[in-house]
């Protein structure tokens, strides 16, 4: 059982990790909350540098210069949200990412194997998993918090050794390097409001002024969320969105009534709401989210697509969604284009 570890809570230790990350592999965990905010609030960082575990305060450390260099060869298991972290803070990612989530899915464990059931397979070694959605804003952690959290890291650099080698031997390092690249995390915000117009306009048959409306308020909500770091669905649902689209409620007292968005919320915001029914009108056209349907001929080229690529993948025993997933094969057809358009299904078919 691990018990040694090196607990930093003042930006001026951080200097004994430096002189560490360039003489070994850095893994890194993260603990956060996210309960009533827009971006997570990280709690705790982890590492493992050689034989050495590190646990970050990270309700006392500031962001630095010397946190980010420590922070820019990394490895990390299903990391997007620690990644989502870093780039909240710094503004940027990691020069070097190997996540061995990613890893895994291409030398057949599938798509999405957790920690646990990764560290079982590769070294036999049994984890807990109870601490997972524990208190980890509080102080001071508990022992069995410790435990965890420097479990979460314990065992990344000898899966990445071994990961390594069966992608080697597998000849599919390029394809690991390539989905890596493209998984990288971004900034979620424009996807998210892009899938929410395109669901919302095909259900409720939106006409272009209603599109153009609606995108408008879907950006406004986004833009307000981020602001004020609280979660979208605190400032407006996206029924109350709907009915705001549907039936235009021409002041605030119907934005109460009609719509049910908050009192106090409406006095300070309703006007801005109200405004966008004339400013979205000014929006192009052609720079609204594309909403594509297949024509017959289409149809036909997606599934006949769809399978083949079903086909190679179970041969390969890879996820077929590391290629494309289902609705991107739909926009990527729609648009004209083929499977040997992506990059990935060009390199796995050699």
């Amino acid at each position: 059982m691990i018990t040694d570890y090196h607990w930093i809570d003042d930006n001026s230790q951080l200097e004994q990790l430096i002189s560490l990350e360039k003489k070994a592999a850095l893994a890194f965990d993260s603990e956060f909350e996210r309960v009533n905010t827009y971006y997570p609030n990280p709690a705790l960082f982890q590492f493992q540098i050689g034989e050495e575990f590190y646990l970050l305060d990270m309700k006392k450390l500031q962001p630095s210069e010397d946190l980010q260099s420590i922070l820019d060869n990394i490895i990390v298991h299903s990391g997007s949200e620690d990644l989502e972290i870093i780039q909240n803070m710094f503004n940027r990612q990691p020069k070097n990412v190997f996540d061995t989530q990613i890893a895994a899915s291409l030398c057949g464990y599938g798509l999405h194997v957790s920690y646990q059931n990764l560290v079982k397979d590769l070294l036999d070694v049994d984890l807990p998993k109870e601490h997972s959605r524990s208190d980890w804003m509080r102080r001071p952690l508990s022992p069995n918090q410790i435990k965890y959290a420097i479990g979460d890291v314990a065992h990344l650099a000898e899966m990445k050794n071994i990961l390594s080698q069966k992608l080697e031997t597998l000849g599919r390092m390029e394809w690991f390097e390539l989905v890596s690249k493209n998984k990288m995390y971004s900034t979620d915000a424009k996807e998210v409001i892009e899938k929410l117009f395109i669901k919302i306009s095909k259900s409720d048959r939106l006409n272009i002024s209603q599109k153009k409306l609606l995108f408008a308020i879907l950006q406004w909500r986004e833009d307000f969320a981020q602001q004020r770091n609280k979660p979208r669905n605190w400032i407006m649902k996206n029924d109350q969105i709907r009915k705001i689209i549907k039936l235009r409620p021409g002041n605030n007292t119907e934005l109460i009534k009609k719509v049910g968005l908050y009192e106090k919320f409406v006095e300070y915001n309703g006007n801005d709401l109200i405004a966008l029914y004339d400013s979205s009108q000014k929006i192009h056209a052609k720079s609204l989210p594309d909403i594509f349907r297949l024509d017959l001929n289409q149809t036909q080229i997606f599934a006949a697509s769809k399978q083949m690529m079903i086909e190679k993948c179970e041969e390969l025993d890879i996820p077929p969604s590391l290629v494309i997933n289902t609705q991107d094969l739909k926009t990527h057809i729609a648009r004209g284009n083929t499977l040997n358009d992506i990059e990935l299904w060009r390199l796995i078919n050699g």
